[in-house]
Protein backbone atom coordinates (compact mmCIF):
# COMPACT_ATOMS: atom_id res chain seq x y z
CA UNK A 1 0.00 0.00 0.00
CA UNK A 2 2.82 2.30 0.67
CA UNK A 3 4.51 1.70 -2.73
CA UNK A 4 0.73 2.36 -3.92
CA UNK A 5 0.72 6.07 -2.35
CA UNK A 6 4.16 6.60 -3.06
CA UNK A 7 3.27 5.73 -6.91
CA UNK A 8 0.49 8.45 -6.81
CA UNK A 9 2.04 11.21 -5.36
CA UNK A 10 4.26 12.26 -8.17
CA UNK A 11 1.18 12.70 -10.63
CA UNK A 12 -0.81 13.96 -8.11
CA UNK A 13 1.28 16.86 -7.39
CA UNK A 14 1.50 17.07 -11.47
CA UNK A 15 -2.25 17.69 -11.89
CA UNK A 16 -2.33 20.20 -9.27
CA UNK A 17 0.91 22.10 -11.01
CA UNK A 18 -0.91 22.00 -14.42
CA UNK A 19 -4.23 23.28 -12.84
CA UNK A 20 -2.31 25.99 -11.34
CA UNK A 21 -0.67 27.13 -14.16
CA UNK A 22 -4.04 26.77 -15.93
CA UNK A 23 -5.40 29.39 -13.17
CA UNK A 24 -2.72 31.53 -13.73
CA UNK A 25 -3.46 31.54 -17.87
CA UNK A 26 -7.09 32.19 -16.89
CA UNK A 27 -6.07 35.43 -14.25
CA UNK A 28 -3.87 37.09 -16.63
CA UNK A 29 -5.93 36.43 -19.69
CA UNK A 30 -8.53 38.26 -16.96
CA UNK A 31 -6.43 41.09 -16.17
CA UNK A 32 -5.46 41.80 -20.08
CA UNK A 33 -8.67 42.58 -20.92
CA UNK A 34 -9.84 44.64 -17.99
CA UNK A 35 -6.08 46.48 -18.91
CA UNK A 36 -7.63 46.92 -22.86
CA UNK A 37 -10.97 47.89 -21.57
CA UNK A 38 -10.06 50.09 -19.46
CA UNK A 39 -7.17 51.81 -21.91
CA UNK A 40 -10.43 51.98 -24.76
CA UNK A 41 -12.53 53.60 -22.26
CA UNK A 42 -9.83 56.48 -21.30
CA UNK A 43 -8.07 56.34 -24.75
CA UNK A 44 -11.92 56.42 -26.76
CA UNK A 45 -10.30 57.87 -29.99
CA UNK A 46 -7.86 54.73 -30.15
CA UNK A 47 -10.52 52.65 -30.18
CA UNK A 48 -12.43 54.37 -33.22
CA UNK A 49 -9.25 54.60 -35.11
CA UNK A 50 -8.46 50.59 -34.49
CA UNK A 51 -11.95 49.70 -35.46
CA UNK A 52 -11.57 52.24 -38.15
CA UNK A 53 -7.84 51.11 -39.49
CA UNK A 54 -8.93 47.13 -39.83
CA UNK A 55 -12.32 48.03 -42.11
CA UNK A 56 -9.96 50.58 -44.10
CA UNK A 57 -7.32 47.46 -44.13
CA UNK A 58 -9.79 45.10 -45.47
CA UNK A 59 -11.06 47.21 -48.11
CA UNK A 60 -7.74 48.93 -49.24
CA UNK A 61 -7.45 45.88 -52.31
CA UNK A 62 -11.22 44.91 -53.01
CA UNK A 63 -11.85 42.28 -56.01
CA UNK A 64 -11.97 43.43 -59.33
CA UNK A 65 -14.38 41.52 -61.18
CA UNK A 66 -15.51 42.53 -64.47
CA UNK A 67 -17.82 39.80 -66.20
CA UNK A 68 -18.23 40.38 -69.97
CA UNK A 69 -22.24 40.43 -69.43
CA UNK A 70 -23.40 41.82 -66.16
CA UNK A 71 -27.37 42.40 -65.26
CA UNK A 72 -29.06 45.48 -66.09
CA UNK A 73 -28.86 48.58 -64.00
CA UNK A 74 -32.56 49.49 -63.04
CA UNK A 75 -33.11 52.73 -64.06
CA UNK A 76 -33.81 55.71 -62.33
CA UNK A 77 -35.33 59.25 -62.40
CA UNK A 78 -34.64 61.98 -60.01
CA UNK A 79 -34.10 65.87 -59.23
CA UNK A 80 -30.91 66.80 -58.80
CA UNK A 81 -29.60 69.94 -56.58
CA UNK A 82 -29.73 72.14 -59.17
CA UNK A 83 -33.57 71.10 -59.73
CA UNK A 84 -32.62 68.93 -63.51
CA UNK A 85 -33.34 65.34 -63.33
CA UNK A 86 -30.82 62.73 -63.85
CA UNK A 87 -31.97 59.86 -65.66
CA UNK A 88 -29.61 56.58 -65.91
CA UNK A 89 -30.89 55.28 -68.97
CA UNK A 90 -29.79 58.51 -70.81
CA UNK A 91 -26.64 58.28 -70.22
CA UNK A 92 -26.51 55.03 -72.45
CA UNK A 93 -22.86 55.11 -74.22
CA UNK A 94 -21.07 56.21 -70.82
CA UNK A 95 -19.84 54.42 -67.96
CA UNK A 96 -21.61 55.42 -64.84
CA UNK A 97 -20.50 55.23 -61.36
CA UNK A 98 -23.35 54.86 -58.84
CA UNK A 99 -22.20 55.34 -55.50
CA UNK A 100 -25.05 54.98 -52.46
CA UNK A 101 -24.17 57.21 -49.70
CA UNK A 102 -24.84 59.18 -47.01
CA UNK A 103 -23.56 62.14 -45.29
CA UNK A 104 -23.19 60.48 -41.64
CA UNK A 105 -21.37 57.77 -43.17
CA UNK A 106 -16.97 58.01 -42.15
CA UNK A 107 -16.13 55.81 -45.03
CA UNK A 108 -18.17 57.65 -47.74
CA UNK A 109 -16.64 60.69 -46.57
CA UNK A 110 -13.45 59.27 -47.01
CA UNK A 111 -13.67 58.03 -50.47
CA UNK A 112 -15.65 60.93 -51.68
CA UNK A 113 -12.76 62.74 -52.77
CA UNK A 114 -11.12 60.21 -54.87
CA UNK A 115 -14.14 60.10 -57.07
CA UNK A 116 -14.04 63.68 -57.30
CA UNK A 117 -10.54 63.15 -58.95
CA UNK A 118 -11.55 60.85 -60.55
CA UNK A 119 -14.56 62.12 -62.01
CA UNK A 120 -12.12 65.38 -63.47
CA UNK A 121 -9.51 63.06 -64.58
CA UNK A 122 -12.02 60.26 -66.39
CA UNK A 123 -14.65 62.95 -67.92
CA UNK A 124 -13.40 63.39 -72.00
CA UNK A 125 -13.30 59.46 -71.68
CA UNK A 126 -17.37 59.12 -70.60
CA UNK A 127 -17.21 58.29 -67.44
CA UNK A 128 -19.90 60.09 -65.46
CA UNK A 129 -20.09 59.97 -61.62
CA UNK A 130 -23.49 60.15 -59.77
CA UNK A 131 -24.22 60.28 -55.95
CA UNK A 132 -27.53 58.40 -54.46
CA UNK A 133 -27.76 59.62 -50.95
CA UNK A 134 -29.59 57.77 -48.55
CA UNK A 135 -30.08 60.31 -46.13
CA UNK A 136 -33.19 61.10 -44.08
CA UNK A 137 -33.36 64.89 -45.44
CA UNK A 138 -32.84 63.95 -48.68
CA UNK A 139 -31.16 67.04 -50.94
CA UNK A 140 -31.19 69.32 -47.99
CA UNK A 141 -28.42 67.24 -45.98
CA UNK A 142 -26.65 66.58 -49.33
CA UNK A 143 -26.75 70.69 -50.09
CA UNK A 144 -24.97 70.99 -46.55
CA UNK A 145 -22.38 68.55 -46.75
CA UNK A 146 -21.59 70.45 -50.74
CA UNK A 147 -20.99 73.57 -48.70
CA UNK A 148 -17.43 72.01 -47.75
CA UNK A 149 -16.93 69.92 -50.43
CA UNK A 150 -16.36 70.48 -53.92
CA UNK A 151 -19.11 67.83 -55.15
CA UNK A 152 -18.15 68.00 -59.10
CA UNK A 153 -20.88 65.31 -60.33
CA UNK A 154 -24.41 64.76 -60.03
CA UNK A 155 -25.79 64.16 -56.79
CA UNK A 156 -29.64 62.82 -55.99
CA UNK A 157 -31.35 61.26 -52.73
CA UNK A 158 -33.75 58.47 -52.94
CA UNK A 159 -33.94 55.59 -50.06
CA UNK A 160 -36.36 53.93 -52.35
CA UNK A 161 -34.15 53.46 -55.64
CA UNK A 162 -31.62 52.62 -53.12
CA UNK A 163 -33.34 50.14 -51.14
CA UNK A 164 -36.01 48.56 -53.78
CA UNK A 165 -33.78 48.97 -56.86
CA UNK A 166 -30.15 48.35 -55.49
CA UNK A 167 -31.37 46.87 -52.19
CA UNK A 168 -28.90 43.87 -52.12
CA UNK A 169 -27.44 45.53 -48.54
CA UNK A 170 -29.12 48.63 -46.83
CA UNK A 171 -24.60 48.97 -45.76
CA UNK A 172 -23.67 51.93 -47.43
CA UNK A 173 -21.09 53.10 -49.31
CA UNK A 174 -21.90 50.55 -51.72
CA UNK A 175 -20.37 51.40 -55.61
CA UNK A 176 -22.08 50.10 -58.67
CA UNK A 177 -20.01 50.51 -62.33
CA UNK A 178 -22.29 50.17 -65.23
CA UNK A 179 -20.52 50.15 -68.69
CA UNK A 180 -21.67 51.50 -71.57
CA UNK A 181 -24.23 48.95 -72.59
CA UNK A 182 -25.83 49.75 -69.37
CA UNK A 183 -24.96 46.67 -67.61
CA UNK A 184 -23.40 46.38 -63.78
CA UNK A 185 -20.07 45.11 -64.39
CA UNK A 186 -18.71 45.95 -60.70
CA UNK A 187 -20.11 46.23 -57.35
CA UNK A 188 -18.30 46.81 -54.33
CA UNK A 189 -20.24 47.58 -50.70
CA UNK A 190 -17.29 49.08 -48.04
CA UNK A 191 -15.34 51.76 -48.87
CA UNK A 192 -13.61 51.88 -52.57
CA UNK A 193 -10.37 53.98 -52.73
CA UNK A 194 -9.13 55.99 -55.91
CA UNK A 195 -6.73 53.22 -57.04
CA UNK A 196 -8.94 50.25 -56.67
CA UNK A 197 -11.68 51.66 -58.93
CA UNK A 198 -9.48 53.39 -61.58
CA UNK A 199 -8.47 50.23 -63.49
CA UNK A 200 -11.73 49.47 -63.36
CA UNK A 201 -12.56 52.50 -65.09
CA UNK A 202 -9.79 52.02 -67.29
CA UNK A 203 -11.28 48.82 -68.75
CA UNK A 204 -14.48 49.63 -68.87
CA UNK A 205 -14.02 53.20 -70.68
CA UNK A 206 -12.07 51.95 -73.20
CA UNK A 207 -14.48 49.29 -74.39
CA UNK A 208 -16.22 50.50 -78.02
CA UNK A 209 -19.86 49.07 -79.28
CA UNK A 210 -20.91 49.77 -82.62
CA UNK A 211 -24.57 51.16 -83.06
CA UNK A 212 -25.44 47.67 -84.36
CA UNK A 213 -24.10 46.03 -81.01
CA UNK A 214 -26.73 48.55 -79.05
CA UNK A 215 -29.36 47.36 -80.53
CA UNK A 216 -28.43 44.12 -80.87
CA UNK A 217 -28.24 44.40 -76.62
CA UNK A 218 -31.14 46.74 -75.90
CA UNK A 219 -33.20 44.11 -78.04
CA UNK A 220 -31.67 41.20 -76.12
CA UNK A 221 -33.15 43.15 -72.97
CA UNK A 222 -36.33 43.64 -74.14
CA UNK A 223 -37.00 39.83 -74.67
CA UNK A 224 -35.18 38.96 -71.29
CA UNK A 225 -38.08 41.15 -69.16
Amino acid sequence: MAMSNASLSPQRSSDEHQNAEHSSLRKRGIQAAYAIGRFLRRNWMWGILLVFGFYLWNDLSPDIDLPDRGPRAPDFALTQMNGETFQLSRHRGEVVVLNVWATWCPPCRVEIPGFVELQDQFAEDGVQFVGLSVDEQGLDAVREFGRTNELNYPQVASRSVAWKKYGQTRTVPRTYVIDKAGRVRYRHTGLLLKGALEPVLNELSAEEYSASEMSALEADEMTTR
